[in-house]
């Protein structure tokens, strides 16, 4: 039965319950049968008037009846005029896609929203029941699903895993995308990674393939980071990280406690300082900042420092400085150029290794105390992102330290194209920040 024919019938009062369910979803998808049905609501109503009308009425002197008729054609105006604006007001507020279902293999679904390849999804529940699907994020994430499966979308930047499987993928415009599940949630920095959650035990399971996420259990305030093939495993009442085992592993034992990537970190030991020695509130703990401007009084650099004592550097092959940009919140992106390059030193003076809590520009770590070691660039509309440096002039650097602890220096060498100030301040997690990780030093083994 055609759009028409439903609406007649829906009228008339003759349509089945599934019949209805069917009007009622053309109508939520079509702007045009809305105004369709708006027009034949509001005819209908006034035809029906003017029967009921016309049955109650005495005989009176025809020349009434002209005016009662331009009376109800008014009326009929009037109502067609009013159904039509709240359904309009109605289609305004239709929820806006947030996603795609971009692929369906042998998918099989027990879900409201449309499971057709292509469609347009709202926030809402979905099953699957069968098969694999992918949904693809206006955000830039892409979830792929295993049945059975059973999840929300909530919005672009966050999905709600009540069952299943599924394996999340985040390109750089997505950083920040949340996973909920049963007992908490995972905030991706950047990265491909696994989650498994078991609804009947409220369990759920996390493996990062490539890169970083963050793992948080609310109860607890407890979070763990997690980077290329780590795992951790989230209840109401826990959080852990887990061990796997490759099967390789299992019969090579030479090599079961020698991991193939060692990671340190600063410790607390990182700041940064501003030219005209500005404090107090003006340094923010959980972040690293960088800047450069015309007027220099507001210019920044950071500094961060790393024990190495522990790493047998003739068993490293790489040596890889890794840092998360956040977002600072202060100053213009659009003053800056479009591409910023990034300066990283390590400092070869020995009395310039620490400093004193509270430094100044003068006494702090600088680029004139040490040897340029690499550089990174970052778009100025990008705000968040993993970058750093792996070079051969960094691990000769990390080879040729005598103490054990090595200093960095973080600069910006790109300047203004707008003004003489007010430009964006770049800004990197320290080990403070409560979502991403701070500077980390990354070894691959032989």
């Amino acid at each position: 039965m055609d759009p028409s024919q439903l609406i007649q019938q829906y009228l008339l009062g003759t349509l089945s319950d599934s019949q209805v369910a069917d009007l009622e979803q053309q109508l939520a998808s079509d702007l045009n049968l809305r105004k369709e049905f708006a027009i034949a609501a509001a005819t209908d109503a006034g035809l029906r008037d003017l029967a009921i009308q016309r049955s109650m009425e005495p005989p009176v002197v025809r020349s009434s009846t002209t005016n009662r008729n331009i009376w109800l054609v008014g009326w009929c105006a009037m109502a067609a005029s009013l159904l039509l604006a709240f359904l309009f007001t109605t289609g305004s507020q239709t929820p806006t896609p947030i996603a795609t279902l971009s692929t369906s293999e042998n998918a099989a679904w027990e879900s409201s929203l449309p499971t057709t390849v292509g469609s347009k999804l709202v926030a809402g529940n979905m099953k699957l029941m069968a098969g694999i699907a992918t949904v693809e994020f206006e955000s830039g994430a892409k979830i792929t699903f295993e049945a059975p499966a059973h999840f929300e979308l909530l919005d672009a930047m966050r999905v709600r895993m009540v069952d299943g499987a599924a394996v999340i993928d985040v390109p750089e415009s997505a950083h920040g995308f949340v996973v909920e599940t049963p007992g908490g949630f995972a905030i991706d920095h950047g990265t491909q990674f696994a989650v498994s959650v078991q609804e009947s035990s409220q369990t759920s399971d996390f493996e990062v393939l490539q890169g970083e996420i963050s793992v948080h259990h609310p109860t607890s305030g407890k979070e763990v980071h997690l980077f290329d093939k780590q795992f951790a495993s989230l209840s109401d009442n826990a959080l852990s990280m887990q061990s796997a085992t490759s099967p390789e592993q299992e019969y090579d034992q030479s090599n079961a406690d020698r991991p193939r990537v060692i990671r340190v970190g600063t410790e607390g030991r990182s700041d940064y300082v501003i030219r005209n020695n500005r404090r107090g509130k003006w340094i923010h703990p959980e972040m690293l900042m960088v800047k450069r401007a015309d007027s220099r009084k507001w210019d920044m650099r950071a500094m961060f420092s790393m024990s190495i004592d522990s790493v047998d550097l003739n068993s490293v092959s790489t040596a890889r400085l890794r840092l998360n940009q956040v977002p600072s919140g202060k100053g213009f992106a659009s003053r800056l150029p479009k591409l910023n390059t990034f300066a990283i030193y390590g400092v070869t003076h020995r009395s310039k290794e620490t400093w004193d809590d509270d430094p100044s520009w003068e006494d702090a770590p600088d680029i004139t105390d040490g040897i340029l070691l690499g550089k990174f660039d970052i778009p100025r509309s990008q705000q968040t992102g993993t970058f750093g440096i792996q070079s051969d002039a960094l691990l000769q650097f990390l080879r040729n330290d005598n103490d054990g602890r090595v200093t960095f220096v973080l600069v910006r060498e790109s300047g203004l194209v707008e003004g003489t100030d007010r430009g964006l301040v770049h800004a990197f997690a320290n080990d403070a920040h409560p979502e991403v990780s701070g500077p980390l030093l990354e070894f691959t083994l032989d």
